[in-house]
């Protein structure tokens, strides 16, 4: 994958929307991250073309992402939301979006929270049987049940959500039970979910499992004589993190689900269903640039950059394993002829995010641009070691526009009851 074909370069400056990102790391300081608002559009609209069906609804997972401005660019787009706890389900009502374009899918929340999202109206995924018994007084409109099929795949351990040893949903067999005892509680409309994994690349995966869960959805429709009113097939779309990988190709991700779908229906199932996508990172990760500054080159058992980017700013390095395109926004085209280990300012070990890392020579002041940090990136950033967490600007034609300001002490010391000052 070649990262460079995604920005243009001038005077061996990295330009995202004809923005020169070193002048903007100087403008705005850093941690910085810049998202680009086309590159967000031509994501929906690419997805939404590849499936091209009048049942489809496309709803994006808050947790990839939870910034308002950007949810309120999708939703003005038509785009819909996953929430995964109430905050989220919150969250996007206050960005405009209608109860009927939100489906919460928590998991392990307590009966009041589940009561308060039952009662904004929105479509509620219950994760096991014991969570809806929680609320069976006061059931939400739909009810909805998450089903691991057996299968699950994921680029690390920690993001594969279904298969065995995954906490999430239930098998078939109790899936099925579910419903009856659902039904047994006076329920009368009903969805289906699934979540298996996450940063897919294989288009294959998505035949195989979106065949099984049709399946799973058809024996549960036919054994309790139910018609449900959408399935939720979750997301997992992934984006290439790594120079040896592609993108995937989402045409054919989209046949493959809409030839299993159209199966199911010929043999009349899912007549009057709505099919449920839910994808984060595929529409955000590759509109955001990190950026940070280099602070510190040193030379002791390898070489070490030290830049103002952490593991509370990144922690997904750490955490995972897990790579990023890097490039020196200042040196874009210079020749990858060293390699180094990047760290940040955190005090332990764990701060060393990438090691073996092909840069081109560094110096004290160049502009590192960590790529694909749209997602999982500022949703997951912290102020571990009292560090501030990444300012946020967003490119929308001709307008640089701040959607998270610079963070001060006050801010991070805000919540506390201290008798500061004294």
């Amino acid at each position: 994958m070649d990262y460079l074909r995604y920005f243009d370069v001038k005077n061996n400056n990295l330009f995202l929307d004809d923005r020169n990102l070193v002048e903007l790391s100087r403008k705005y300081g850093t941690p910085l991250i810049v998202y680009s608002k086309r590159k967000i559009q031509e994501n929906v609209k690419k997805l939404s073309d590849a499936f091209n069906a009048d049942y489809l609804s496309v709803i994006f997972s808050i947790k990839s992402n939870f910034n308002p401005a950007l949810l309120s660019i999708l939703r003005e787009m038509g785009v819909g939301f996953d929430a995964a706890n109430l905050n989220e389900v919150l969250l996007a009502l206050r960005v405009g979006a209608s109860a009927d374009r939100i489906i919460a899918t928590p998991n392990n929340l307590s009966k009041d929270e589940l009561a308060k999202i039952s009662a904004e109206g929105v479509i509620l995924n219950f994760d096991d049987v014991g969570q809806m018994e929680l609320i069976k007084d006061n059931l939400p409109n739909v009810v909805s049940f998450r089903v691991n099929p057996g299968i699950g795949k994921g680029e690390f351990k920690g993001i594969t959500t279904g298969g065995k040893g995954s906490k999430f949903g239930m098998p078939p067999e109790a899936a099925n039970n579910a419903y009856k005892t659902a039904k047994a509680h006076g329920c009368k409309r009903f969805g289906i979910h699934m979540m298996t994994g996450s940063n897919v690349l294989d288009p294959s995966f998505f035949r195989q499992s979106s065949r099984m869960f049709f399946s799973i959805a058809e024996r549960i429709a036919q054994d309790n004589d139910i018609e449900f009113e959408f399935l939720d097939i979750g997301g997992g779309l992934g984006v290439p993190y790594k120079k040896d990988e592609e993108e995937l190709d989402i045409r054919s991700v989209a046949k493959y689900i809409l030839e299993n779908f159209e199966d199911s229906r010929s043999r009349g199932f899912f007549k009057n269903c709505r099919l449920v996508i839910e994808p984060g990172r595929y529409i955000i990760a590759n509109t955001g640039v990190l950026l940070g500054r280099v602070a510190n080159v040193k030379s002791y058992d390898g070489l070490y950059i030290g830049t103002d980017v952490g593991m509370n700013s990144l922690i997904r390095a750490p955490l995972y394993g897990a790579t990023h395109p890097i490039l020196v926004a200042n040196k874009a085209t210079d020749p990858h002829i060293v390699k180094c280990n990047i760290g940040g300012q955190v005090c332990e070990n764990t701060d060393i995010l990438f090691k073996g890392v092909s840069l081109p020579e560094i110096e004290e002041g160049d502009t590192i641009a960590f790529l694909n940090c749209g997602a999982y990136v500022s949703s997951m950033a912290s102020n571990y070691n009292l560090l501030k967490r990444p300012v946020e600007l967003l490119l929308d034609g001709s307008e640089e526009i701040i959607i998270k300001r610079k963070e001060s002490l006050d801010d991070m010391l805000n919540t506390f009851a201290l008798p500061l000052g004294q």
